[in-house]
Parts: structure tokens; C-alpha cells; sequence
């Protein structure tokens, strides 16, 4: 719009800012030759030639009355006032021309070029991501993209990447550009590469200088292009200033810098991290740094007390809370090594400390046992206020004399909110393997009410071991509520839970869902995930599903060691294992869980859970005996646990509908206790299953409709694998009758159109489809039909 005024001969008055090299000067030449073709002659000073347009670059550089003089020229309405400079806030003279120009005609900037500008002017020679880098470099500035697309184009000659060539050009344009610079423009974009947007006061302080002087220096930097839009140092300057300026002056400006921010109190943590690692070492630093790392979340304070230690503070106090920092942001080994040191020569106090650090760390690694003999190593006497960690070390490895030893030493700890909040943890646990569920978890979330955010690191959160009490109870509701509640509820532990819930509710796609969000790094994690993953195939009825799930747990189980806490999990990998055949590979965890659960008094709370998966165990792999000890001990605790009852009936249903004998009316009785006591695809299976063994059509109508009512919601449907009587038959077994509808349904035939090819009736080939259901071991349709598809019964399979 500018040079299309000026070669229409029009007035034109406009005011142009810019930083060195943003391509002022090339825009001022155009307008002269736009002017000289309109046959309009061109001054570069108000005195010369009057009459004519004129056009001034580098106004910046113009005294006071020079500007003056400029503006009364601007003032006639046929004169034609063209003005560039680069930025100067804090020259009243430019400011005032600045908007006497802009009142009369138009005052604008010329903004960094983008990496669509760039694009542009590179023609087809450099890629998006050539040009993202240029602009990054560059900060946009029209000569430094020149300098680096020139380099482009030479090296597209040479058919060499531009990469390297383009980096190196800007740099050296960058290097010439600071050679150009005053000390105190040099100085002044020092004081900005530590400290982003400095303000003339804290320059003027620093460098020892006047305020005026200051704030010439700042506009000068502005100006300079080095700096970005909010005075931010180029990152591709930094090391160009460092030799311009010479390390040693960098550093002495830095050092006065920090003490003049500490000094006042504005020393910003980002500022303080940057000066830490720029080898800034100074005691008041060093406590800035501590201090900010103390409070905040788990990965800040880890660049925080890491900074700390850079600055000077004593490893002996800052490496423990880096440690447990760690920790919580999830690197283990940096947490492992740094609380050795402590383990092996600190104080008491730092080995009760590394101590909660490293069972914190054993327990995201999946290692109960190593907890406990960390507990076992400290003794209850120098565990002090930790010692209800040892409790929760002991009771997750089974060994109730040491969570006896460590409860007594517990309740001497002083009555802080910490303490109460661990005594708290520690004694519902207790209480849960004596007492009812209700009571133990109450203990716990009183102690995840007095739990916050950013917390200690510890082997396991009050908020998770509510959720497992709840989920072992099969207390749906109980479990959201205390996932709800949780002070860190993004942590991976709390969202695979709650996954766990959701399966456990029927609604197998959340659950997916949910595991799908989720990226465990811990082997903790990996454990549930895995598992969870297991659940929802096995319950889909999934086969291929199932077994590639297993296929991907595998290294998983051969890794993992049973603890009290991780129960829920192994219980669907053992049926997951028994159901593809695989048992023999998790039989050491299964007794390992037995032999917890015994030394623990086999509590109902923990036990009963667990029992439902021996019992379904031992029914998917045919083996009455080893159904009795998990029936028995579903039977003992029935009678004060209405879970342990809904429990025991629906595994007394189980058995007459494997024997081939359901009761119908017992079956529906289990199969709603079952719903009612948050096991919702459990008794839609159980119904289901009952209803395929009957044999009057009524009664079989009646479980199918049991059947939808109690699992109407779920997600994914009720066409997961129930527990069966036999090892599922080879898809090879099948009988020529019973090969020929496989055949057909797996062409998508229905019943009727396979009854007319078959020359049966619809009614016998339903029938059909049931005992090869029975004799293959699908659970559900879907589940048939592909392992029939895998047996190769398929349209390219066997005729």
C-alpha cells in the first residue's frame, strides 16, 4: 500500500520501525525508486532540496531537533515524510515523531519474518523443516533468513543438505552483526540471556551505570534483533555473546546480576535454575532454589534441588529430597543411586529417610520383599515415624510378626498430621486382616483425607489401598469414590485402578480405554496393565485376543513376585494361564499368594477375592480337589461377609451347571447376588453358561433373560470365557456333522439357511452350535467363531 501511493504520486507520510536488519533500509530504497519513477525528487534531510519527498533511514541516530524539524515537515498536507527506525522506547523525541508521523499518514513495523514468509522466499529450495529451523535461529530477522537461504541455494548446488550450511551462515551473521555492538548493548543482552526482559533499573545496578545510560542501552539491545518480542536472548546468540564478550565478562555480569535480584527479592526460579548451571555457586542461591524445590511437584522439584546442588548446596542435605523427588517423577535409577550413598554412610535420620525412599522405589519395581528387608535392615526402634511403612512393607510380603514388631514402635511417633496420616494407613491395614472391611477402610481414607498433593515418596498412597480393599470387597462404588478423592489423581497407579473398577462393572471399552491412556513406566504398573489387558479379552470372549495378551504378560509374569497388593492381578493372569494352558508358568505366584494369605491368618478381606479365583481356577482346569481349600474358605467367611456368600453360592452354581445339572432357580439366585455384589459379568456368565445346559427351552429363556438383565451394562458385552469343566477340545474334534456347520456359520450363514443346505431343521443346528461350543471350550459365539476360523474351517480351510 506504501509504494502503490508513492508511484501514484500521491502525499504519503508513514513511519516505519524495525530491527537491524528486519529489512528497513530495503524497503526505504524501493520507496525512493518508487518516488524517482513518479518523477518526484527525494531528500534525505529536511533542509535539502524543498519541496521534495523525504526519505530518512536510521531516525534513531538523529538528535532531538533533527526530529523536530522532521515533524513540521510532516505537517503540510502535500508533503510526502518517510521515516525508519529502529525501536527506541525511551527517546521521547522518536516517540513523538513516532506518533505525529502516525496521526498524519500510517506508522507500522516490520514483524519477523515466518517460517511460511521464509518458505516463500527460499522458492522450492528448503523443506518446512528447514524453515522452522532458520526462523528459530534466526528470530526471523530479513538478513540473518538472507544470509541462510543464500547458503541453501549453495548448497542445493552442491547437492549438500542445507542443513549445517544454513546454521553457519546465520551464525556468522550473527558474529559480524555483535562485532558491530557498543560493550553496554553487549552487556545489556548478557543481563538478557540470564534474566529475559530486564528492566533499566536492574541494568543500571548491575553494570554500574546510570539510568539514562541504562536505558539507551536497553533500546540499543531492542534494536539489535538479538532479542525476541518479549526481550528473550536468542538461544542461537548465547554462545555467539559468549565470544564476543568473552566468557569471563559474561560470568562477572551474570554474578552481579543474581546478587542484584537477590538482593531485592525478584530473583525468578527460571533465572535462578539458568544462573545455577551457568556455574553460579553462592550460598543465598543455593537456599532460593532449596527452598522453591521443597513445595512444588514432583518433576519441577527435581530441576530445582538438582540446580540446588549446582549452586552450591550440601549434597549431604539436598541429595536425599532429590532422591525422593525422583521418585515421584519416576526415575528409579537416580533415586537408587543417590539414596546407596545415604544407605550405606548417612545419619540415622538419612538412613530412615533413604530407607522410605528405596522401599518406595522396591515397591514401584514390583518388590514387596525387598520393602521388607529394607524395614527388616532398619528395625523398628531407628524406623521411628516410618515405622508404619514397615508395616506395609511386612504385611505386603505376608510376615505378620514384623508388622506386629513395627505397629508397637508406631504409636510413639509424635502426633504430627504426617505421622497420623501413616498411623492411620498402617492401622486399617491391621484392622483389615482381623476385622470387618468397613472398619479398615475407614482407617484408610481418613488417611488419604490428610494425604496432599506432591507428597513424600512411599511403597503405596492410603488412596490405592482404599480402592483395593474396596475392589476386593467387589464395593464398585467404594472404589470410584476413593479414586475420586485422590491427591494425585493423574498418577498411572490410581488411573489403572481405576480401569480395574470400570472392568470390574462390565464396562469392558472404558476399561480399554483407560488402559489405552495410560503409559506405565514402573514395573508396578506394567503388572495391572498387563492384566487388566488379560481381564477384558477374557472377558470379551476373545481368543486370539486372549492369547496375544497373555503372549505380551508373559515377560511380565516370569518378572513379577506376589505381595498382598497385587493379588487382584495375578488372580487374572492364573486364569488367563489355566485357560490357554499355560498354568505351570504362574503355579510359584499362586502358591506364593496361598502361603501370604495363611500367614496372614487367610483374612476374608484379602482371602475372598482371591478364593473366587481358585475356585474358578479349578474348574476351568478340571480338578475338584483343588476347588475344595478356595470353596471352603469362601463357605467359612460367607457367614459375616455378604460378598464371601454371593461368593460361595454362585460357586456351588457353578459346579451343578459343570456337573451338567443347573438348578435353575439357584442359578438366577447366584447370578443376582453376584450383580448385587459388583461382579456383574461374572453372573451374566454364570447365567449364561446354565442356560446352554439345560435342557427345557423355558428355563433356558429364563437364565438368558437373568443373563441380560445383570449384564446389560456392559460395555463390551457378556461374551466372555466362564469357567468350563473340561480342557477345550482341539476346533479339530469336531464331527463331520458338526465340521459342516462350523463351515457354514463361518460363511455368515444363519441357522435357517444352514438348516436348508443341510437339510436339517434350524432347531438342530442350534443345537449343533452348542455342542461345539461345549467341545472346543468357546465361551461365547465370538469366541467360537474364531477359533474355528483358526482351525481352518474357514472358507479356505479343510472341505
Amino acid at each position: 500500500m506504501l509504494l502503490s501511493r508513492l508511484q501514484a504520486g500521491k502525499p504519503t507520510i508513514a513511519f516505519v520501525t524495525g530491527v537491524s536488519g528486519s529489512g528497513k533500509t530495503e524497503l526505504l530504497d524501493s520507496c525512493r525508486s518508487a518516488l524517482k519513477r513518479a518523477g518526484t525528487p527525494v531528500s534525505s534531510t529536511p533542509d535539502d532540496y524543498p519541496g521534495s519527498a523525504i526519505v530518512i533511514d536510521d531516525a534513531h541516530a538523529q538528535d532531538a531537533e533533527s526530529l523536530r524539524r522532521i515533524a513540521a515537515l510532516a505537517t503540510s498536507p502535500q508533503a510526502t515524510v518517510i521515516v525508519a527506525s529502529e525501536p527506541r522506547f525511551h527517546d521521547p523525541a522518536l516517540r513523538e515523531l513516532r506518533r505525529e508521523l502516525g496521526a498524519a499518514g500510517s506508522a507500522f513495523t516490520l514483524a519477523p519474518l515466518s517460517r511460511a514468509d521464509i518458505l516463500a522466499r527460499a522458492g522450492g529450495t528448503i523443506t518446512p523443516v528447514v524453515a522452522e529451523a532458520i526462523r528459530v535461529d534466526s528470530g526471523g530477522v530479513r538478513a540473518a533468513v538472507n544470509a541462510a537461504l543464500a547458503a541453501a541455494r549453495t548448497a542445493a548446488d552442491d547437492s549438500v543438505e542445507p542443513d549445517v550450511p544454513v546454521r553457519e551462515a546465520i551464525s556468522l551473521w550473527q558474529q559480524r552483526r555483535l562485532r558491530e555492538l557498543d560493550p553496554a548493548t553487549l552487556d545489556v543482552l548478557t543481563i538478557a540471556g540470564l534474566h529475559p526482559a530486564p528492566d533499566p533499573d536492574t541494568i543500571a545496578e548491575t553494570l554500574g551505570i546510570a539510568h539514562d545510560i541504562a536505558c539507551g542501552a536497553l533500546d540499543r539491545a531492542r534494536g539489535s534483533g538479538f532479542l525476541s518480542a518479549t526481550d528473550t536472548l536468542l538461544a542461537s546468540v548465547a554462545p555467539r555473546l559468549r565470544v564476543a564478550r568473552g566468557e569471563h565478562v559474561v560470568a562477572s555480569i551474570h554474578r552481579a546480576l543474581v546478587d542484584v535480584l537477590l538482593a531485592h527479592g525478584v530473583l525468578r526460579e527460571d533465572t535462578a535454575i539458568t544462573a545455577a548451571h551457568a556455574g553460579i555457586t553462592t550460598p543465598a542461591l543455593a537456599q532460593l532454589l532449596s527452598d522453591a524445590a521443597a513445595t512444588a511437584p514432583a518433576a519441577r522439584a527435581v530441576t530445582l534441588w538438582t540446580a540446588a546442588l549446582a549452586a552450591g548446596a550440601d549434597p549431604d542435605v539436598a541429595n536425599l529430597p532429590l532422591a525422593d523427588a525422583a521418585v515421584r517423577a519416576g526415575d528409579l535409577d537416580t533415586a537408587t543411586t543417590l539414596v546407596d550413598t545415604a544407605l550405606a554412610d548417612g545419619s540415622a535420620a538419612a538412613r530412615r529417610d533413604a530407607v522410605r525412599i528405596a522401599s518406595a522405589v522396591a515397591a514401584r519395581r514390583g518388590s514387596y520383599s525387598r520393602c521388607a528387608a529394607l524395614y527388616r535392615w532398619l528395625g523398628p526402634e531407628q524406623a521411628g515415624a516410618d515405622a508404619p511403612l514397615g508395616v506395609l512393607a511386612f504385611l505386603g510380603t505376608g510376615d505378620r510378626a514384623g508388622a506386629d514388631e513395627f505397629t508397637a514402635a508406631a504409636a510413639s511417633a509424635p502426633p504430627t498430621t504426617e505421622n497420623s496420616r501413616a498411623l492411620l494407613l498402617s492401622t486399617g491395614l491391621v484392622t483389615s486382616l482381623t476385622t470387618s472391611r468397613a472398619a479398615a477402610i475407614g482407617s484408610v481414607l481418613r488417611s488419604a483425607s490428610l494425604s496432599r498433593p506432591h507428597d513424600r515418596a512411599e511403597p503405596e498412597s492410603a488412596t490405592a489401598i482404599a480402592a483395593l480393599l474396596s475392589l476386593h470387597g467387589g464395593d464398585l462404588v467404594g472404589a470410584r469414590s476413593a479414586l475420586g478423592r485422590s491427591a494425585n489423581a493423574g498418577a498411572i497407579r490410581e488411573k489403572l485402578l481405576l480401569g480395574w473398577t470400570v472392568m470390574l462393572g462390565g464396562d469392558l471399552n472404558g476399561a480399554a480405554d483407560i488402559v489405552k491412556s495410560c503409559a506405565p513406566q514402573h514395573f508396578r504398573d506394567q503388572v495391572v496393565a498387563r492384566a487388566l489387558t488379560v481381564a477384558i479379552a477374557r472377558r470379551r470372549g476373545d481368543a486370539g485376543g486372549l492369547l496375544n495378551a497373555w503372549k505380551d504378560a508373559a515377560p511380565v509374569v516370569a518378572e513379577m513376585e506376589t505381595d498382598l497388593f497385587n493379588l487382584l492381578p495375578l488372580g487374572e493372569l492364573w486364569l488367563a494361564a489355566v485357560r490357554l494352558g499355560e498354568g505351570a508358568r504362574v503355579t510359584h505366584l499362586v502358591d506364593d499368594a496361598d502361603r501370604l494369605l495363611a500367614e496372614l491368618g487367610s483374612p476374608p478381606v484379602w482371602a475372598t477375592s482371591w478364593s473366587w479365583y481358585g475356585v474358578q481356577a479349578a474348574i476351568l482346569s478340571d480338578d475338584p480337589a483343588a476347588l475344595v481349600p478356595y470353596a471352603r474358605m469362601l463357605g467359612e467367611a460367607a457367614n459375616d461377609d455378604p460378598f464371601a456368600a454371593a461368593l460361595a453360592g454362585a460357586g456351588r452354581a457353578w459346579l451343578r451347571v459343570m456337573q451338567g445339572s443347573p438348578d435353575v432357580i439357584e442359578v438366577e439366585s447366584a447370578a443376582r447376588k453376584l450383580d448385587e455384589a459388583g461382579l456383574p459379568w461374572d453372573a451374566a456368565r454364570l447365567a449364561s453358561e446354565a442356560a446352554l445346559r439345560v435342557d427345557d427351552t423355558h428355563s433356558a429363556t429364563t437364565l438368558l433373560q437373568v443373563a441380560r438383565l445383570v449384564g446389560g451394562g456392559s460395555g463390551g458385552g457378556v461374551t466372555a470365557h466362564a469357567p468350563t469343566p473340561d480342557k477345550p477340545a482341539s476346533a479339530g474334534q469336531l464331527s463331520e456333522r458338526e465340521a459342516e456347520v462350523a463351515r457354514h456359520l463361518l460363511l455368515g450363514h444363519t441357522y435357517r439357511e444352514i438348516g436348508a443346505h443341510l437339510y436339517i431343521s434350524a432347531k438342530t443346528v442350534e443345537h449343533h452350535v452348542a455342542r461345539i461350543r461345549r467341545r472346543i471350550g468357546a465361551g461365547s459365539r465370538s469366541e467360537m467363531l474364531s477359533m474355528l476360523r483358526a482351525a481352518g474351517y474357514g472358507p479356505a480351510g479343510p472341505e
